[in-house]
């Protein structure tokens, strides 16, 4: 018992002493994205072939004020308080541009100031505290339909976030996306 004792008081020691050392990320109060995936769903109702999206992209963020609420918690709820009213266009923080491939180029949707996929994503921190925050943001969109899109056309994404500084990041595409696929 006295040898588990000794030994197991010097491995605890040993794992304090090594997470105590660790260097907080130092990274720009600039969000930074980057394209990780796109996971595709695909399901038919109603004898209409659906598709829905989830882009997922991974960030790094200096000051760690990333995420809006998505609900106001009352009157004055900063994050739907300017600059994040509604009328604003920091009312979103997470932006999308849908790309068409016609003839091997990409073309902006040619419906796409009627289709309006940006929105929020949630505070990624619970707190107001300035620190580095990284890791994945999943996002999804819904009723891609064979009605509007034609079946096996290949699009793609670009994306770009905004914090609460209104600080825009870099702009990244996703990979292609051959709709009605993802069975």
């Amino acid at each position: 018992m006295n040898y588990l004792f000794k030994y197991g008081s010097v491995l605890l020691l040993l794992a304090l002493t090594i997470v105590a050392c660790r260097k907080e990320p130092s990274y720009s109060d600039v969000p930074h994205i980057e394209f990780d995936r796109v996971e595709q769903y695909t399901y038919t109702k109603n004898r209409i072939t659906f598709d829905s999206l989830v882009l997922v992209v991974d960030f790094q963020d200096g000051d760690g004020n990333l995420g809006l609420a998505r609900v106001a918690s009352g009157e004055s709820d900063p994050d739907f308080l300017p600059p994040f009213d509604q009328s604003s266009p920091y009312f979103n923080n997470f932006f999308v541009n849908l790309q068409v491939k016609r003839d091997g180029q990409y073309v902006p949707y040619p419906l796409g100031q009627y289709l309006n996929l940006n929105g929020r994503f949630p505070r990624l921190s619970s707190d107001e505290k300035n620190e580095a925050l990284e890791g994945e943001i999943k996002y999804t969109l819904t009723n891609f339909s064979d009605d509007i899109f034609d079946s096996n056309d290949t699009v793609r994404f670009e994306i770009f976030i905004y914090d609460r500084a209104q600080n825009k990041s870099n702009v990244v595409y996703t990979d292609d996306v051959v709709l009605f696929q993802g069975q």
